[in-house]
């Protein structure tokens, strides 16, 4: 079954609610949260709207989440290639977008509490190579985001 739920992850107790319709909550789940933190500040402010940062907004979400039930994430970092993302950063400001790159301390925090399925929290590339399609170009660059499985016990 598919559903879509017109919700903001700044409001997460909201898009629980509408979930629920359609949602087992007794029952393991997966909350995917790919490609989207980087748009979510740390909190304090204007970053990314509303004063509630990243951090504090997956643990609500995961705290409404069954055991066993998992979290897939994905984030931007700049721990690669610093000057390209912080080039990104400054063009996603132009445009008034908030763009926050996060090393990999600050990825592992969003999993506080849940235990990391293998191979962890990798490169997405790296995530599991003998499932690529083919082999990359040398000259191809690391894709800078991070990912990762975690289950929550």
């Amino acid at each position: 079954m598919t559903a879509y739920v017109d919700a903001d992850v700044r409001e997460p107790e909201r898009g629980i609610e509408l979930a629920a319709d359609v949602i087992d909550f007794d029952r393991p789940v997966a909350l995917s949260l790919i490609a989207l933190l980087h748009f979510i500040g740390d909190g304090g402010g204007d970053e990314g709207g509303g004063g509630e940062g990243a951090y504090a907004l997956v643990e609500r979400l995961t705290e409404r989440l069954p055991a066993g039930s998992c979290l897939v994430l994905s984030q931007l970092t700049g721990d690669f290639d610093p000057e390209s993302v912080e080039k990104r950063v400054a063009s996603y400001a132009a445009g008034g977008v908030t763009l926050v790159p996060r090393s990999h301390r600050g990825v592992s925090r969003f999993f506080d509490g849940l235990e990391l399925v293998e191979p962890g929290l990798v490169p997405v590339v790296d995530w599991h190579p003998e499932l690529s399609l083919g082999e990359l170009p040398v000259e191809t660059q690391p894709v800078p985001i991070y990912g990762a499985v975690a289950r929550k016990p």
